[in-house]
């Protein structure tokens, strides 16, 4: 879920090229990304932080609520300790930054993924 429409698009496009990967949704801000994930009951979440209506950190204790099982990664252009120490309280299984390769990218969902599911 991310409010920019070009990387929510780019973000779909690539994890649906992916074969383990099939996109049920996608939100422009937080309170629709709540709808989705209640619709949806996705395996993996991937969240922005910096969303209109309801930002990304508001969503996101709401979205563990209603989705216990599913790996929630916040996906932001934010990077400091702080913030990780925040989201992961909140939450979240992990934080991975919008500058991040494509082929990376990919790499670290199916490891957090995985590690759900195992852990």
């Amino acid at each position: 879920m991310d409010d920019a429409d070009g990387v929510r698009e780019l973000l779909c496009l690539l994890l649906g090229t992916e074969p383990d990967f099939v996109v049920v949704g996608a939100a422009a801000n937080g309170a629709e990304a709540i709808d989705e994930v209640v619709r949806t009951a996705p395996d993996l979440v991937l969240l922005d932080l910096a969303m209109p209506v309801l930002d990304g950190l508001g969503a996101l204790p709401r979205i563990r609520r209603v989705a216990p099982h599913a790996t929630v990664v916040i996906f932001t252009g934010f990077s400091e300790d702080a913030l990780l120490d925040r989201v992961l309280a909140l939450g979240a299984d992990a934080l991975l930054e919008k500058g991040l390769a494509t082929g990376p990218l990919v790499d670290q969902l199916r490891r957090l993924c995985a590690a759900r599911r195992t852990g």
